[in-house]
């Protein structure tokens, strides 16, 4: 075997081994805690007891019956969604708390600064629970604010049913599917044939018109936390995660029988800005080849890097560094205030300078890619 080839099955070898022991780690910490002991809730309302019975939890505080206590989960943008919820003795909600969530910070704290949680005291705990029904969504967080009300329900239904023995309404099967979602849909088949023909201008037209509708109007780009929900299996609700199904499963389905990262190539909407900025400038500087050699490396290790600490932590938003989030909202966090101007500045002067030297995004579907056609070259062989 030659020597580089050596080199790099020993790196991948490396690579491979050390997530498995990121995921193993991840996998083995969970530990039951006490859900109640840290809440704030619990602290506000100076609950100092709760006694389990008969399938229900009571609160006390100073041996006189405050209510029940319930968890409800479900499943948000970031992953896991876990929400107490607190009633009074005769089935009205007294408060809410979301006690476990994998959300960006910067979409919670939307939901806070729009008193979003605020409508869920005095509600009756057989309600509906339903966004855009008895519930207001907060634009930018829907998902979100979808996640907490169906966590809630669920909390808030195990007292209806279990201590009140109230009837419960029929809900349905609610598919959120709407224009936008449609859009999205139209979108991608557009992207399919744009790609598999290299027709370019519809590609642009696609591009951009993903740049709005995906960027502006949803904030719905795939990001890291996408990939590290797939690697920690934390599968939404089609019915209620439409568009994530569609970029997501999409092009993981478009890789598997074209071979063609479909999404990068003709939606990514921070792929359009880049476009759009380096048009703009009009410059395209080329960094010396063996430079560019070594700097194209980049994204695979930030990618490795990256799922080393979802794995380990179980959190697909913990290591989320790329701008995309924030260049639609001008909402981020941490080194996304200098990784944003960075790309940006950096795409006037090279074109798709985030996507060739930084993005995690592209680096795992490149490497699906590399993986698919390697497979389809064994069986070929095989075949012969």
């Amino acid at each position: 075997m030659p020597l580089n080839k050596f080199k790099k099955s020993l790196i991948n070898g490396f690579a491979l081994a050390s997530l498995l022991v990121a995921f193993y780690i991840g996998q083995s910490s969970q530990k039951e805690t006490d859900e109640f002991s840290k809440s704030q809730v619990f602290r506000e309302r100076q609950i100092d007891k709760v006694c389990k019975k008969n399938g229900n939890i009571a609160a006390y505080s100073q041996n006189h019956l405050i209510g029940y206590v319930s968890i409800g989960n479900s499943q948000g943008y970031g992953g896991p969604m876990k929400v107490l919820l607190l009633s009074d003795t005769i089935g009205n909600t007294m408060d809410i708390e979301l006690i476990q969530n994998s959300e960006t910070h910067a979409y919670i704290e939307k939901l806070k600064n729009k008193r979003y949680f605020e409508q869920y005291p005095n509600k009756k705990v057989n309600d509906k629970y339903l966004i855009r029904s008895d519930i207001s969504v907060v634009s930018g967080a829907t998902v979100s604010s979808n996640a907490i009300a169906l966590a809630s329900r669920e909390a808030a239904w195990n007292i209806a049913k279990n201590k009140f023995s109230l009837p419960l309404p029929d809900v349905g099967i609610r598919w959120e599917i709407g224009k936008y979602e449609l859009i999205v849909v139209l979108i991608f088949i557009l992207a399919l044939i744009a790609t598999q023909l290299k027709y370019k201008k519809l590609r642009y037209i696609v591009l951009f018109s993903s740049c709005l509708v995906i960027g502006f109007l949803l904030n719905a780009s795939i990001s890291l936390s996408h990939i590290g929900r797939l690697c920690l299996a934390y599968i939404p609700d089609i019915r209620h995660h439409f568009v994530w199904w569609i970029l997501v499963f999409g092009n993981l389905l478009a890789i598997a029988v074209m071979g063609k990262n479909v999404y990068c190539n003709s939606i990514c909407p921070f792929h359009a800005g880049q476009i759009f900025l380096n048009k703009i400038s009009g410059v395209n500087f080329k960094i010396h080849p063996g430079l560019s050699k070594h700097l194209i490396q980049t994204p695979k290790y930030l990618l490795w890097l990256s799922l080393i600490l979802i794995l380990i932590s179980k959190n697909p938003t913990i290591s989320s560094y790329e701008p995309f989030a924030m260049f639609f909202s001008l909402e981020g966090m941490g080194i996304q205030w200098y990784i944003l101007p960075a790309a940006l500045i950096g795409s006037l002067f090279i074109s798709d300078f985030f996507c060739h030297y930084f993005c995690p995004v592209g680096a795992s579907f490149r490497f699906l890619i590399e993986k698919r056609n390697k497979l389809k070259h064994l069986i070929r062989k095989h075949h012969e």
